[in-house]
């Protein structure tokens, strides 16, 4: 590939952002290319892409973070590039109660949200160790301090997420640094990205407790996305200030639910909390 840039322009920084398809990716790649960064945006269906305004700014690529050759791939289109940060947000939530969830449901939880993160930074580390001041943004959740119920896989991806997060600046902060985003709930398409998520959940609850819970559980996300739920650009906001800030913060907490929970786990005794997780999903 040739030179990102023409003769006499100035070198531009680059990201490459995972999970472009939707949500806080999707909302980030503009605003990144109109605060003057060339964007590398990734998604495993490249068409779900096809409405970017092209660019010399932007590079567009198939990228699945589950498969080893997609990412070298990846990695080895970014060569040429003055590559300074990585955003690692591509992921998904599988919910539903543990004791119905099948080994294969938390393995390929883990496999995109976990694995496929590290895959991803392992792989690019290099690339960033080029340019003075990178970074990697690994995108967590609030989920990644406290845990709810009925998301228990999503739960124990994103406490794992952190604990990489938090381990990859003790070894390489000196050299690239280490953001960890931890975003509260964000407005999305909840039923449609939920009913992808769940599979046949629904029959394997049918006749059971949970089949009333499960019910319950859509109420009660539904009426929280609407209530506390963040709007998507907001969030890419804030993901886009510890992208460029002169010096990366170490922790970006997004929303107020995210706050509060946080303050809220930490201050009520371990009993009050639980039960009050319990009455809000029906578990009681």
């Amino acid at each position: 590939m040739g030179s990102p840039e023409g003769p006499g322009t100035a070198i531009r920084p680059w990201v490459i952002i995972t999970g472009c398809s939707t949500g806080i990716g999707r909302a980030l790649v503009p605003l990144c290319r109109a605060a003057g960064w060339g964007v590398v945006a990734t998604a495993r269906r490249p068409e779900t892409m096809a409405d970017m305004p092209p660019g010399p700014d932007l590079r567009v690529l198939a990228l699945d973070v589950t498969e080893a050759g997609s990412i070298a791939a990846a990695a080895a289109a970014c060569a040429d590039l003055p590559l300074k940060a990585l955003v690692n947000n591509a992921g998904y939530g599988q919910v539903g109660p543990l004791e119905l969830l099948r080994p294969e449901e938390l393995r390929a939880q883990f496999e995109t949200n976990v694995i496929g993160l590290h895959a991803m930074t392992q792989a690019f580390l290099p690339l960033l160790r080029r340019e003075r001041g990178a970074r990697i943004l690994q995108v967590a959740s609030m989920l990644g301090r406290l845990s709810i119920p009925l998301a228990g896989p999503y739960n124990a991806s994103k406490h794992a997420v952190v604990a990489l997060a938090e381990t990859l600046r003790l070894e390489v902060g000196g050299e690239v640094a280490v953001v960890l985003v931890e975003p509260g709930a964000i407005r999305t398409e909840f039923r449609e990205s939920l009913a992808k998520a769940w599979g046949d959940l629904p029959e394997r609850a049918r006749g059971s407790r949970y089949e009333r819970i499960l019910a319950r559980y859509l109420a009660v996300r539904k009426d929280q996305s609407q209530r506390f739920a963040m709007a998507v650009e907001p969030c890419a906001r804030r993901i886009l200030k510890a992208l460029t800030a002169a010096r990366p913060p170490r922790r970006v907490v997004i929303g107020r639910d995210a706050f509060w929970a946080g303050k809220a786990k930490a201050l009520l005794p371990a009993a009050w909390w639980e039960a009050l997780l319990r009455r809000a999903y029906g578990l009681r």
